[in-house]
This record gives structure tokens, C-alpha cells and sequence, in this order.
């Protein structure tokens, strides 16, 4: 009973996170079109927002939500969504440590052996000093031999 509680929480979470985003998120109308009937601004209206690398942003806050949605996606079986969610949370903050070892860990799951080799490395390369560095040492050399 305890793990159905948990799942159902977890989905309240989720809910209540999107709601309080899309409150905050309200987006302004878009740009009056043109003579041409094109919209003024030079990026299309349905292009997703750009990369924290393509302009410089640093959103710690969003990335950590990523993660956490991430994290509801796994719990659930998403392996793939989970995996985009926590791509993004490295293109919002990119000398973050966790998502890398949760996109490993993802990678895993899916036998992905040179996903997971990927993202175990870069975690060590981003968190060296990493507490459990030792145990993820191990796990790229276990996923090298095989």
C-alpha cells in the first residue's frame, strides 16, 4: 500500500509543480505581424527557448526542477523523458554534478553501456572530489571490461 501512496504523491507533486510554472510562466503575446504578415521578431513563435549555452544564462533553480522532474519520470519507467529532463538540467547549469550521474544511472537501465561510460566520466571530470568517487571509478572500469 506504502508504494502506491508514494506514487500518488509523487504525481500530486508533479502537478502542483507544473501548475505553479505555467502560473509563473505566462508568456506575453507574441510580437504584432508585419506588413508581410510575419510576426517583427526574428525568432519563430514555436522555436523553444534557446540553450543556457547559446546565451549565456545560468538557471540553477530551473535545473534543479529538471532534476526533480526527472527523477518523478525514472520512478515511473519514462527512462527517456527522465534522460531529456536531465540533459536540460545541464544546459541550464553546466558544472552540475547530479544530473550527470542520474543520466548515467539512466543509461544504465537502458543497457547503454557507452551512455552510461559517457555521463560516469563527466561526473567525476565536473565532482572529482566526489564522495562516492571511488565507488564510480569502479563502475566505469566494470562497464570498460565488458
Amino acid at each position: 500500500m506504502r508504494p502506491a501512496l508514494a506514487q500518488i504523491a509523487l504525481v500530486v507533486l508533479f502537478l502542483a509543480l507544473s501548475a505553479a510554472a505555467q502560473q509563473g510562466d505566462q508568456k506575453p503575446n507574441p510580437p504584432p505581424a508585419g506588413p508581410t504578415g510575419e510576426s517583427s521578431s526574428s525568432k519563430p513563435l514555436n522555436q523553444p527557448p534557446a540553450a543556457a549555452s547559446d546565451t549565456g544564462t545560468y538557471d540553477p533553480v530551473s535545473a534543479e526542477d529538471d532534476i526533480e522532474v526527472g527523477t518523478f519520470y525514472m520512478h515511473k519507467g519514462d527512462i527517456d523523458a527522465a534522460i531529456s529532463r536531465y540533459k536540460d538540467a545541464i544546459r541550464l547549469r553546466s558544472n552540475f554534478a547530479k544530473p550527470r550521474l542520474l543520466l548515467a544511472e539512466a543509461y544504465e537501465k537502458k543497457n547503454d553501456k557507452i551512455g552510461a561510460l559517457k555521463y560516469y566520466k563527466e561526473y567525476l571530470v565536473v565532482f572529482p572530489k566526489a564522495p562516492d568517487a571511488k565507488k564510480i571509478q569502479n563502475k566505469i572500469e566494470k562497464l570498460s571490461g565488458e
